[in-house]
């Protein structure tokens, strides 16, 4: 699956090291996804969305990555999102996710992405050129 030229400039656009843990919100179907993952090597990516169809198809297309362990894929919502027993993630990542994109905002989910980043992990959205970087200090 190819990266539409929308989601090349945003995958570009991330401040992605070699090793990062990562997570994208809305992630379906997982292109972006299995960018990410082949940029950051023995890193990870842990891809969660809302629908139970989104995660199924982040399954397939990431099939390869998720076998190797390079890639993970959970359903849940924003607004109940949690590590999962999982390690905090250097940097997060959304597009069109409405509540953060302000079409549907809502303070749980961005309280719960700031509980789920390390100290100094970073939040980008969609809606700058082409990313714009939220500030989770009054999140928690």
């Amino acid at each position: 699956m190819a990266l539409s030229p929308r989601l090349a400039a945003v995958v570009d656009a991330l401040p992605l090291r070699p090793g990062m843990r990562v997570l994208e919100i809305g992630g379906a179907p997982g292109a972006a996804a299995r960018e990410v993952a082949r940029r950051i090597g023995a890193g990870h990516v842990h891809v969660v969305d809302r629908s139970p169809a989104g995660v199924r198809l982040v399954e397939r297309t990431c099939a390869v990555e998720i076998a190797a362990g390079l890639l993970s894929v959970r359903c849940v919502d924003a607004a109940d999102l949690d590590l999962g027993g999982q390690a905090p993630f250097d940097l997060a990542f959304a597009c069109r996710v409405g509540v953060f994109d302000g079409r549907h905002p809502g303070d749980a989910a961005r309280r719960r992405v700031a509980a789920v980043l390390t100290p100094g992990g970073r939040f980008l959205i969609d809606g700058g050129d082409p990313l714009r970087e939220v500030d989770l200090g009054d999140a928690g």
